[in-house]
């Protein structure tokens, strides 16, 4: 395995360093759930806003994915987990996944939405804003039954605390790990940015392995995840 640094904060596992790379060795995890980036179209869209429709956009501050990359994190996944695979992603990529995790033996359900409304406002040009990510949600034929889950989140009340622009709320990331894991099992986040799966693994009581590319958000996670077991230590 090849990587630049691993800190283990409690039930959590953190490695700096290429997802690609890492996730074949780390051996088999019970999920998946990650928020990796958007289509190229995506990013151009809110690249293009910048400075130019008075909405205070700053930059993203990482690479869109491209189809190949999606096909190829497709297979890795699933090699990776026996489990759910949860990804977060835009309508352009969607299709793509679904194709993906088809090839390689998932059953893919229909796209879960999250929607947020009043996220983004379109203050130049015609059309809708966007309001709404895609979770691409697939399963093993094998796999245990699970239930009947959600067909959806809607942002709530101060659903506005994510850390880093891209990054989702806590809110809706415990909710996703509550609903696609169980108590004690194991949640890998092969995009893990600043850490917010990680603080939802930590507060639902489950154990995590993140991966992040980038050495200064890698950073911002660990301190993260570390501030957040400290502060459920208080009670």
């Amino acid at each position: 395995m090849t990587y630049q640094r691993k800190e283990v904060i409690g039930a959590a596992t953190l490695y700096l360093g290429d997802a690609r790379e890492i996730l074949p060795a780390l051996g088999p995890v019970d999920h998946i759930i990650t928020d990796p980036p958007y289509s190229a179209r995506t990013h151009a869209g809110h690249d293009a806003g910048q400075g130019k429709d008075g909405a205070d956009r700053k930059a993203l501050g990482y690479l869109a994915l491209s189809e190949a990359d999606a096909e190829a994190l497709g297979f890795d996944f699933s090699q990776a987990s026996d489990g759910w695979i949860v990804w977060m992603t835009d309508y352009t990529l969607a299709p793509i996944i679904e194709r993906s995790m088809r090839a390689n033996g998932r059953y893919v359900f229909a796209p879960v939405p999250y929607h947020h409304p009043g996220r983004s406002v379109r203050l130049t040009g015609d059309g809708p804003c966007s309001w709404t990510d895609w979770l691409m949600v697939s399963r093993t034929t094998a796999q245990s039954k699970w239930g009947t889950l959600p067909g959806g989140y809607v942002a709530g009340p101060g659903w506005r605390d994510r850390d880093r622009m891209g990054g989702k709320p806590i809110r809706l990331m415990q909710m996703v790990v509550n609903d696609y894991s169980r108590v004690g099992e194991l949640v890998c986040d092969p995009f893990m940015g600043a850490g917010t799966t990680g603080v939802a693994c930590h507060t639902e009581q489950r154990r995590f392995v993140g991966i992040e590319i980038d050495e200064t958000i890698f950073d911002a996670a660990c301190r993260r995840i570390e501030q957040a077991q400290r502060q459920g230590n208080l009670f």
